[in-house]
């Protein structure tokens, strides 16, 4: 590859997760940047007010018909990567994929790990076996996202040297300034779905017998009713449910909170909220079946515990209420920390990457890991 790069994205939907680490990417010297997606975004995020991101320099194509796809593809030349999200997944891509296969085309993956969990979780390790016999050899990298993400795709024989961490990554946001007096306020936003374990910390909370406290449940789903009867009915204290808010409410909510938790018992393949928080210099409390579980530790105050473990979140939460509400210095050390997520660290990062698949050299590690060995 000379010095100059060109670099095809092919996702279902524009990424708010990604969109800053392309907005980067974008703006470097002699880097073009594409980005295909069957669609802007989902309706929910449409009727929430979300609007399409600022993607810097990138050329951003939605919907395109199958001229347009021929088109982008029989650009490519020895400088162009091809980047898929999934594995041929995306059926409006499929003949895409298959393009960029049978051209020996430059091919990267981005891709969560499969739901390794259950009966479905071995057919899924199996089908991941199958997917490395038929592309493994095309496939020059892999970022594997969150943190069982390098580990499925080893078991699946995927060598050592195409696997690379990867993540998502936010925007960042003027911090909002908490509230020094007060309740100890914990807070979780999301999707009300029972995958998110949500139960456990109304369970949770509700040993804390306590009225100095307050928890925030934002967001709207089919579990509502199952877990405002089962706050009634475990008298669990000052727990407050409020619906979807915009994504920079959200962001400027969680800076007004002293705790954030994310309890997913089941797959939870990242979970850019946990980046939100960080960024606004609040601790999480996360299961070890979210993937943004890699980033957090004791520095930035954070702390990841195992799924469904109600006596063990009821004690963490319990420990930091003891410890009084986050203060200031806690939140700008967290801050301060956050800064290794920025688009910009993402773009280096990624252009390490490929140097040292291409070019060969030093394997570089993700920025977040770089800054946990500092």
């Amino acid at each position: 590859m000379s010095t100059s790069k060109k670099f095809v994205f092919w996702q279902n939907m524009v990424s708010f997760h990604q969109s800053c680490f392309l907005h980067c990417l974008s703006l470097r010297a002699q880097v073009e940047v594409t980005l295909v997606a069957v669609t802007a975004m989902d309706e929910k995020r449409q009727k929430m007010g979300w609007k399409v991101p600022d993607m810097g320099r990138t050329r951003l194509v939605v919907a395109p018909d199958e001229a347009t796809i021929n088109e982008i593809l029989e650009a490519s030349d020895r400088d162009t990567v091809h980047i898929f999200s999934g594995f041929d997944r995306e059926p409006h891509f499929k003949n895409a994929f298959s393009y960029v296969i049978k051209h020996g085309l430059h091919l990267g993956i981005m891709a969560e790990p499969y739901d390794w969990l259950g009966l479905k979780g071995k057919l899924r390790y199996v089908r991941s076996i199958y997917q490395r016999q038929q592309y493994g050899k095309k496939i020059d990298f892999i970022l594997a996202i969150g943190n069982k993400g390098m580990e499925v795709y080893s078991k699946a024989g995927y060598k050592r040297e195409k696997l690379f961490e990867w993540g998502y990554f936010v925007q960042d946001m003027p911090p909002v300034t908490a509230d020094k007096y007060g309740p100890f306020k914990v807070m979780y936003a999301g999707s009300l779905l029972p995958a998110k374990g949500l139960h456990t910390l109304v369970q949770a909370w509700s040993r804390l017998k306590r009225e100095d406290i307050e928890l925030n449940i934002v967001g709207e789903g089919p579990e509502y009713p199952t877990l405002k009867g089962l706050a009634e009915e475990l008298a669990a204290r000052n727990v407050r449910f409020s619906g979807f808010e915009g994504n920079e409410k959200i962001r400027a909510l969680i800076g007004e909170h002293d705790l954030f938790v994310l309890p997913s018992i089941l797959k939870e393949g990242w979970g850019a909220v946990v980046n939100e928080a960080l960024i606004q210099g609040t601790p999480v409390i996360c299961t070890d079946h979210c993937g943004a579980s890699v980033l957090l530790g004791e520095h930035n105050y954070s702390t990841v515990i195992k799924a469904g473990d109600v006596d063990r979140l009821a004690d963490e939460i319990d420990g930091r209420i003891r410890a009084g509400k986050t203060v200031e210095s806690i939140r700008t050390k967290i801050r301060s920390w956050s800064e290794c997520l920025s688009g910009e660290h993402a773009a280096d990062y990624f252009l390490d990457i490929v140097k040292s698949v291409y070019q060969g050299g030093t394997v570089p590690r993700a920025p977040w890991r770089k800054k946990m060995e500092a």
